[in-house]
């Protein structure tokens, strides 16, 4: 990829987020991180998910 090709990427995106209206903006970010899911499943997987949902059983 050449440096024009990475300039003009750039002005794109740019450009497409200054047209995107600011709550539209937001809404997106906020679905983004609900699809994210827990801290504690992104850094260590399913492991403390697993160990609670069998330690919530075992009460």
């Amino acid at each position: 990829m050449s440096f024009q090709d990475l300039v003009k990427f750039m002005t794109q995106q740019a450009v497409q987020r200054m047209d995107t209206p600011k709550d539209v903006r937001k809404e997106q970010r906020r679905q983004k991180k609900e699809q994210q899911g827990h801290w504690k499943q992104h850094w260590f997987g399913l492991v403390p998910q697993a160990l609670s949902m069998f330690f919530k059983k075992r009460r």
